[in-house]
């Protein structure tokens, strides 16, 4: 039957062009939408993600990586006293005012970590430089995606920030916030004696942990929140949640990039069911005549199944292409998409399912066509 869904499929042309806008149209906005998402909770989540850590100390009550108080810094003298652990770090987030070069300013979040461990460097250096160049002195690392808010970067340039003069050492690429201001990279010790209005001396924002043996986390977890109770103690992977989940329902922000998927998807699965649906009903008396030679109604479902698929098929690969090409654009203008196989596979059957679930009133109609129709005038 596949011959006569595609048969009838493109004898109307003008109704299959209205269908494929439809699931184009579908297509885009939920893989914008959904790229969109799950490249905000990477930038929320990427430190977290990409510290060697195991077990994260933080402020009482932390909500997300990006908002934490300050504690004393010697608690860490507590977590290296325990046997599993294998060494700790402490690591600084703050923020600060960096000077631009037309006069004005950029409010940038300031990572201070250990350059000799790397825990919490960043990953992703450009021009085979080392992140830890920063140690020693007033130096400091930007991503080079900042350049649309700092103007342009150039390594051994000097920079002020918070009225302090820094040496720009190294440029990484592809490290964004979830609150889109640039992050600059530093020494623990830099960003703990220059910026004492947010971060005083003798404290720290967060303490990451890395065990001998991660089989043990449970037990090292449950001992440190006995010994620490001012403190949250996290595993890693419980801090990425935490996060996710503060940015995706506590915000509300999350909610809004999947509501705007569904609805694309609801517009796209409206338009195909429409056009099926009309297209089925002008072969009506075709379909009668198939069930009155003999044809049972699951061979009738199969060309307006076919027919679903064929529209599902080509107008989810016109949308995935427009996506991959615009994603440039994208993602110079500021924008994280997140892409991948699986993503596009996923949504694929999702556009599929909802395609299908569009056909259901042809389905109805076929499954109570009456063949007789066929000898009526």
């Amino acid at each position: 039957m596949l011959w006569l869904a595609l048969k009838t499929l493109f004898h109307e042309k003008g109704r299959l062009i209205i269908t494929l806008i439809g699931i184009i149209f579908s297509t885009v906005l939920s893989l914008t939408q959904v790229s969109m998402y799950f490249g905000l909770m990477g930038n929320a989540t990427g430190i977290i993600r990409h510290i060697d850590g195991d077990i994260w100390i933080t402020s009482k009550n932390v909500q997300n990586f990006d908002f934490t108080n300050p504690f004393p810094e010697e608690r860490i003298n507590r977590v290296k006293a325990l046997p599993e652990v294998l060494r700790a770090d402490k690591l600084i987030l703050t923020w600060g005012f960096l000077k631009l070069a037309n006069g004005g300013q950029e409010q940038v979040q300031i990572i201070g970590f250990n350059p000799d461990t790397g825990a919490g460097a960043p990953w992703n250096m450009l021009n085979n430089r080392s992140a830890s160049e920063v140690k020693g002195g007033r130096y400091m690392i930007i991503d080079k995606t900042s350049e649309q808010r700092t103007g342009t970067l150039q390594e051994g340039t000097l920079w002020e920030l918070n009225k302090k003069m820094f040496k720009l050492v190294g440029l990484s690429e592809g490290i964004r916030s979830f609150t889109t201001a640039p992050i600059v990279f530093m020494s623990f010790n830099q960003a703990q004696n220059f910026f004492a209005g947010t971060v005083r001396q003798n404290e720290t924002s967060y303490i990451v942990a890395k065990l001998k043996d991660r089989e043990k986390i449970k037990e090292v977890v449950e001992a440190l929140r006995a010994t620490m109770k001012d403190n949250d103690v996290l595993t890693k992977e419980d801090f990425i949640f935490k996060t996710v989940m503060y940015w995706t329902v506590q915000t509300g922000m999350g909610m809004g990039f999947f509501l705007t998927a569904i609805l694309g998807l609801i517009v796209g699965g409206a338009i195909v069911g429409q056009t099926v649906y009309a297209n089925t009903m002008e072969h009506l008396r075709e379909f009668g005549t198939l069930k009155a030679l003999g044809a049972k109604n699951s061979d009738i479902y199969q060309v307006i199944f076919g027919q679903v698929s064929i529209n599902a098929v080509i107008g989810y690969a016109a949308g995935s292409m427009i996506i991959i090409l615009a994603r440039g654009g994208i993602e110079r203008a500021g924008v994280s998409l997140y892409l991948s196989a699986g993503l596009f596979l996923a949504l694929f059957f999702i556009i599929l399912l909802t395609c299908f679930l569009s056909a259901y009133f042809s389905v109805r109609k076929v499954r109570t066509l009456d063949p007789v129709m066929v000898f009526r005038t």
